[in-house]
This record gives structure tokens, sequence and C-alpha cells, in this order.
């Protein structure tokens, strides 16, 4: 892709470069990958970019999209880009993506008379392989308004239109992260848990090599927490849960993944997040040794009630946050105290009693309190007394949801 530069600018070892290409060029050269690179989130509905369709054939203004890139070659004022992964403009490129393939479909087929006489029995018959590439029954009509069907192919949509370019070559993983997250603050708000596992991408890479073949980590943009919560399978851990979890587990306390935390993240001003990056290989692999064993030992006494219970992360930070603490206060190494748990699994599993923490927790009246956070406190206070009493009886949840004897 052959694109003209505009300006350029530096920022210490990177280099920035402001582009114009033809639309079609742009288009034309996506990769098949497009939408494999970690620090971006999946393609989410935006009625705003449904009529993105309009704004070509109108030859309106697209927004500049940023781009990342190593392969390309300088040139006389311009850059021959080889590859290239998109920063920001995600959700811009996937449509007019979209868009190429739901014409070249339209001219594939300009001569089935349903195409024009009945457009709705077009969709019906052929809604299948229109699906697979992206296209709905709106856009195909919004194509067929435009006159698609007489082009003569299917660069003559794009004719005409150009589009800006950031190019950036030289950033580092981190500065890539920032920026992308940088340039979502003006858009629709970054998903939280999003926002989490992109500032924690090494810790994942980690995780990834050390973990057994039952063990799988899901991210925000594949499986949202909600639908991962309740739906998962013993092993699956969705990975911003993971990260809370050790954050908790590192400072011996309680934390609540809000923008706050997020931004005390970014501003390196959340205390102990320092020993979550340097947690080593083998007290990650000691965590999820802990982690499965119990979620393997939940399903077993409790079957799907232990299973959505752990796949909670008011649960996880409440649970690994009492392990901070007792490790802390009583000088007990973490890598000693999680061989020491994971060998009272049972015993910890039936103390747990999950029949009634259910019972307990739907108790709880949501329109006074903030239901995830009695929920995290509740189970804090439950692991911390096994951690120092390990009692005989049941954890006593109707004290830790705060009713009465």
């Amino acid at each position: 892709m052959k694109v003209k530069i505009l300006d350029v600018k530096n920022e210490g070892e990177a280099r920035c470069y402001l582009c114009k290409v033809d639309l079609y060029d742009y288009v034309a050269n996506i990769p098949e990958s497009y939408q494999d690179f970690s620090v971006q989130r999946g393609i989410v509905n935006n009625q705003y970019l449904d009529s993105l369709s309009d704004t070509v054939a109108k030859k309106l203004h697209i927004p500049p999209i940023v781009l990342i890139s190593e392969e390309f070659i300088e040139k006389d004022n311009f850059i021959d880009i080889k590859n290239f992964r998109i920063l920001d403009g995600l959700q811009r490129t996937h449509r007019l993506r979209v868009i190429l393939l739901a014409l070249s479909f339209i001219l594939d087929n300009k001569n089935d008379p349903d195409l024009l006489d009945n457009t709705n029995r077009f969709y019906r018959r052929n809604s299948s392989e229109l699906k697979k590439i992206g296209a709905n029954n709106k856009l195909l009509k919004k194509l067929i308004s435009h006159d698609v069907s007489s082009l003569g192919q299917v660069e003559d949509f794009f004719n005409g239109n150009t589009l800006w370019l950031e190019v950036w070559s030289g950033l580092s993983e981190e500065a890539q992260i920032r920026k992308m997250l940088m340039l979502n603050a003006g858009h629709k708000a970054v998903n939280i848990k999003h926002q989490l596992e992109l500032l924690f991408l090494s810790t994942l890479f980690k995780l990834e090599e050390i973990t057994p073949p039952d063990v799988e980590f899901v991210r925000e943009k594949e499986v949202s927490a909600i639908t991962y919560s309740k739906s998962r399978k013993v092993g699956h851990y969705h990975f911003s849960h993971i990260i809370s979890s050790l954050v908790a587990l590192s400072a011996g306390k309680l934390v609540n993944t809000n923008a706050d935390f997020i931004s005390e993240i970014q501003n390196g001003t959340l205390k102990d997040i320092d020993l979550v990056e340097s947690f080593d290989m083998k007290l990650l692999k000691n965590v999820i040794e802990f982690l499965f064993n119990l979620d393997v030992e939940l399903s077993k006494q409790y079957g799907d009630i232990g299973t959505k219970w752990i796949g909670r992360e008011v649960v996880l930070v409440g649970l690994f946050g009492a392990i901070g603490n007792f490790s802390k206060e009583n000088s007990s190494e973490l890598h000693d105290l999680l061989h020491k748990l994971t060998a009272e699994i049972e015993a910890i599993v039936s103390y747990l009693d999950l029949n009634e923490f259910e019972q307990q927790r739907n108790k709880v009246k949501l329109n006074k309190v903030n239901v995830g956070n009695v929920n995290r406190r509740a189970v804090y206070s439950a692991s911390l007394n096994y951690f120092l009493n390990a009692p005989d009886s049941k954890a006593d949840w109707l004290q830790y949801f705060g009713g009465e004897k």
C-alpha cells in the first residue's frame, strides 16, 4: 500500500507519519489478520458507523486511522507499507471491509432479479453467505440505494475518496497501549476490563507459558466478564479477574477495579502494583495450581453453584486478598502458603458451604447496598477466618453478610 507523506513527527525513538491514501487502496490492502492485534478490543456495535456506506458514497470525510508498521519503505515523500496493525480505527476498518465484500457479492449477483425487485427475498436466500462477511439487510439496502449494481467494478464505489492515516513506527508495546487508551478517551469508553487486560498483557503471556492444558484464559474482547460468569467451565478463567486477584494478593487487601483503579495503575500511584509485574513464574504457577484445584473441588462438592461461584471477580478478589493479608500479617511466604492451602482444598471447600452462601447473599437488599462490595467483603472475611483459625464448623455467612445471630 503506497501512501503520501504529509508531515512527520518524532517522539524519542518513535516516528509518526501523517499520510494520505486512496480509500480503495487502504480497504483492498487490509490484512486478513486485521482483528488479531492484542491491544485491540473486539468488534462492537455502533449505530453511528452503520451509515458509513453513505459517507463513502457521498465522498464525505472519514476520521483518520492510526496504524503501527515496521515493514515499509520510505522514498520521495511516499512510504510503501508492506504490513500494518490497527492501533485506532478498527471499527471503521471493519465496516469498510464489510462494505467492500458486500459490494463484491452484489456485483457477482447483479443479474438476480430479486436484487432490485425484492431485496428482502434476495437477502433471505443469501443470508448465510452475507452474514459470513458481516453484511446485514440494512447494509444491502443502503448499497442498492446508491445504485451500486450498475457499477463496473467494486473500486468504482470508492473512487475520489481519500483517507488520512497516522503511521507509527518504533513504538514500544507499553507506548502502543497508552496511545490506544488515549485515542479512545473521546470515543465510546473502552471497557474497564479490557483496559485492565491491556496493562498486564505481559502477565498473560507468562501465564500461558506455565499453565496446564486444562486451564484456559479468556479476554474481554473475546467474551465479556458478565457472559463468562454465567456460562464458564471448570479451568476457564477471565484474564481480568486473574489480574484483579493478583493485585489483591500482592496488596493483601480488597481492590475494586473501577476507573480510579485503572487511573492509579497508569499513573504509577497504586501501592504494591510493582509486585504484580514482578511475580516470578514459580509464584504464578502456584497461584494457578491452587485456583484450578479449588475450582475442581468446588465443582465436585457443589456442582454448577461452585463453578459459577469461582467465576465471580468479587469472590476471587475476596479470596486472594485474604490470602495476601494472612501472608503479610503472619510473615508467611506466599509460595509456602499456597502449597499448604492447596493441600487443604477439600477442607476449605467444605468450610465455604456455598449453599448457605447463596441463601444469605440472596437476602441482601440490593436497593440499600452495593452488592458487589458486600460479596467481596463477605468472602474476604470468611476466607481470612479459615486461614487464621482453621475452624471445624462451616463459614458463618449470616455474620459475614451483616446479619444478626
